[in-house]
């Protein structure tokens, strides 16, 4: 909400200006207002971290039929933020916002089809639903299509498809897209493209995916 510098003209002010106005919208039953409150209280910079708080907000976004309430609620259940995790009831609230169009819920729902969260794996339904999520344009959902291809999981084994797909995923911005386009292209001997590519993951990857690829990288000799 402001970029740290205007304290001296009323930016403190103007944050908690803001903040009183997102809970007296969120205290109203605005769905989107209960979002960004939940948000923040998650976030814990501009108002203390208070996961059971937060959760308590998606959920009234979420009673109210909104899809991102839906999916935080989701993450809620998943990383056990606010309550104890609970895959299965992640699958479930990740499940109401791919039905309510959103494109991450879509790729949660996929995930936890694809992981069992609720039983055994289920391969199948998932790709079908990364598939809705990419035809939104979701790049990370992309880069699991290429996965589906390059491993031969309920498709044909087509690499020509996977590539196609981490194309598109790193053209996206994707981190993982990135890194799985340049192991091919340092198959194919394009070294300097390679790692361009993997530099882009070094970037913008997480940290426990860094050291993923490094220690890939490392094994297969490529700096």
């Amino acid at each position: 909400m402001h970029d740290g510098t205007g304290m001296q003209d009323g930016g403190q002010e103007n944050v908690a200006d803001g903040i009183a106005a997102i809970c007296a919208l969120a205290s109203a039953g605005q769905a989107d207002a209960q979002l960004m409150l939940g948000q923040i209280l998650l976030d814990g910079t501009l108002l203390p971290r208070d996961e059971r708080a937060a959760l308590g907000w998606f959920l009234a976004a979420a009673r109210q039929g909104h899809a991102m309430g839906l999916n935080m609620v989701g993450r809620c259940c998943e990383l056990g933020w606010g309550v104890a995790p609970a895959p299965a009831d992640a699958l479930r609230w990740y499940r109401g916002a791919a039905c309510a169009g959103l494109d991450w819920g879509m790729y949660n729902y996929a995930t936890g089809l694809t992981l069992g969260w609720d039983g055994a794996p289920d391969r199948v339904r998932a790709l079908a639903w990364f598939r809705r999520a990419a035809a939104h344009g979701h790049c990370k959902s992309f880069n699991i299509i290429g996965g589906f291809y390059e491993d031969g999981w309920v498709v044909a084994r087509d690499i020509g498809q996977a590539r196609a797909w981490y194309v598109r995923a790193a053209e996206g911005g994707d981190f993982r897209g990135h890194f799985n386009l340049g192991r091919f292209l340092q198959a194919e001997g394009r070294h300097a493209q390679a790692q361009r590519h993997f530099d882009i993951a070094r970037r913008t990857g997480t940290p426990a995916f860094r050291a993923q690829m490094e220690r890939f990288l490392a094994e297969h000799e490529v700096n």
